[in-house]
Parts: structure tokens; C-alpha cells; sequence
């Protein structure tokens, strides 16, 4: 298109920028981190430019990771150039990743408010579909809920972080928990792949991101943090998952209490966390804890 060059994302980009003002957006360092893996999925990074501008950037991912055995994709165009053919462009090339044989749709997400963003999706095919919940969590004010920080209506649960020397063995078994529990949220209510293994491990780096629920020596629930922007201290939950016998116990509110405590300590500012609306136990949990919502995420799904 006419001024408009689509181009994988280099080293040197700021992927932050052309997604400025867009609330939606989870922030560079933790999307490097995704797409760092070189596994064989199909997968890229993309930015546009705009006569030699960096405007635009998309992602996608050609596997069914996402509701409903879908590819995910992210297509955002800074403001001024929008109507110019740059998102056009960035969502051909997200469609030659998503191609039908190898997912049945793509789902995206966008700030609800983003009423511009929205209709103009809807308008090109999409459908709407789940609303996620954005809520923050100031660290400074976590000390308050210490008590909420064991699990006494569990009896026999221990609360602990993966152990420091963690081993590949260790992360193995946390990885099928991960996947097991993964299975069964609402966010999965429709299937969906696994994620890849090595994905999982490129954004859970260190032991003391997941904090685990221990019944007889077996992990039965577990909070994960990814890192957001080490810049600002900010931290972003991954999952937190229960199992069903263990549910109604208070052990998620517990387990992300405990791990909220340790990493203000070691000096993180906020925690982030992103929940289907419909999940009143984890949103109820949220709001005990004072996670203050801040936007709403809203699922939209293409279909081939």
C-alpha cells in the first residue's frame, strides 16, 4: 500500500510506542519475552511504517492457544495515521501466520472504551466475545491483608514458591499443572492448545514467580507472575488456579496474598491481572485483596 512498509519488529524497535494511549496494551518487554522462543510455531512480530514512520505493530501466533482452538493476533495504529491503509496491511500479514489450516479463527483483544477500534472490527467480520477485567494492584497497600496469607480452611496445604534451584524436572511438573488447571478456566471453556512449553518458561524465568499450594507433596493450586516493566516495578498474574476439590477454601485468595507480600518485599510496586468477567470467585478475590479495576478487555473472534 501506498507509503505503508510492514516489516518484522528488530532489536532496535520500540514496540511500546505505536502502541501509545492503548490500554489494552501489555507492554514491550513481556511481549519480547513471548515471541523470544524459536519452537516451530508459527509466529511473528511486525511493525508499519508510515513514509519511513514507525506507526503501527502487530503479533500473531498460528496455533490454537487461544478460546476455541483460535491463533492469536494484535493489530494497533497510532491515532493520526489510522485510515491510511497501515492497519489493513498489518492484519494481512497477521493473516498470512493464522492461515485456516492451521487455526480455525484469530481472536484479538481491545480496550472496550475503544469504541472506534471496536466497531471498526466488528464492521470487518469479528464478533464479540468474552470481556476480561483489568485490575491493579498498589503493593503498598498489600500489607493490610496479611492475614489472609495461610490457608487454614485447607488443612494439609502448604503455601511455598518453587524452590530456588528449581530443577528441569520441577518445571516439568509445574508446566502440567499449569496446563491442567489451564483447562479448566473459562477462558477455556471452548478449547484450546496447550501453551508451549518453552513459551511458558520464556516468561516464567525464576522460582519465586509461581507460588504453589502443596497437599502431600503434590501441587494442587498455584499463583504465576510474569514480569510487565521491571522499569516501573510492575508485575502482570499469569494464572491462578485451584483444584476443584480445594475451591470455596479461600487458597486463591491466600496463595496471591502470600506471593503479593514476597515480591513487594524484594521491591515490585503493582501487580496486574486480567480475569473473564463471569469469574466471580477470582474477581471477588481481586476485590478483597484491593485490586482497583482499570479496563475492560474485550475478546473479539474471527472465523475463517
Amino acid at each position: 500500500m501506498n507509503g505503508v512498509t510492514v516489516r518484522a519488529v528488530r532489536d532496535e524497535d520500540d514496540i511500546d510506542a505505536p502502541n501509545a494511549g492503548n490500554r489494552a496494551w501489555y507492554g514491550g518487554a513481556l511481549m519480547r519475552d513471548m515471541f523470544s522462543v524459536d519452537d516451530g510455531t508459527p509466529a511473528a512480530m511486525l511493525v508499519a511504517e508510515l513514509d519511513g514512520r514507525l506507526v503501527g505493530y502487530a503479533h500473531a501466533v498460528g496455533h490454537g492457544v487461544a478460546a476455541g482452538h483460535r491463533g492469536v493476533g494484535w493489530v494497533n495504529v497510532l491515532p493520526e495515521a489510522r485510515r491510511r491503509g497501515v492497519g489493513a496491511a498489518l492484519w494481512w500479514a497477521v493473516l498470512e501466520v493464522c492461515t485456516p489450516d492451521r487455526v480455525k479463527g484469530v481472536m484479538v483483544q481491545a480496550d472496550e472504551s475503544d469504541t472506534e477500534t471496536v466497531d471498526v472490527a466488528l464492521a470487518h467480520g469479528f464478533r464479540r466475545a468474552g470481556l476480561h477485567q483489568e485490575s491493579v494492584l498498589d503493593l503498598d497497600s498489600v500489607e493490610a491483608h496479611r492475614a489472609r496469607a495461610v490457608a487454614d480452611r485447607a488443612p494439609g496445604v502448604e503455601l511455598r514458591q518453587l524452590p530456588d534451584d528449581a530443577t528441569e524436572e520441577d518445571w516439568r511438573a509445574f508446566a502440567a499443572v499449569f496446563h491442567r488447571l489451564m483447562r479448566d478456566t473459562p477462558d477455556m471453556a471452548d478449547g484450546g492448545e496447550p501453551m508451549p512449553y518453552d513459551v511458558l518458561r520464556a516468561v516464567m524465568k525464576e522460582p519465586w514467580q509461581v507460588m504453589g499450594a502443596w497437599r502431600d507433596g503434590r501441587m494442587v493450586g498455584f499463583t504465576a507472575l510474569a514480569v510487565r516493566d521491571e522499569a516501573t516495578g510492575a508485575l502482570n498474574t499469569w494464572m491462578t488456579g485451584v483444584d476443584r476439590d480445594l475451591r470455596g477454601l479461600g487458597l486463591a485468595t491466600a496463595l496471591k496474598t502470600k506471593q503479593a507480600l514476597a515480591v513487594r518485599d524484594a521491591g515490585w510496586r503493582s501487580i496486574v491481572t486480567q480475569n473473564m468477567e463471569g469469574n466471580d470467585a477470582i474477581l471477588a478475590s481481586n476485590r478483597t485483596l484491593g485490586f482497583v479495576p482499570s479496563v475492560g478487555l474485550r475478546d473479539l473472534t474471527f472465523d475463517f
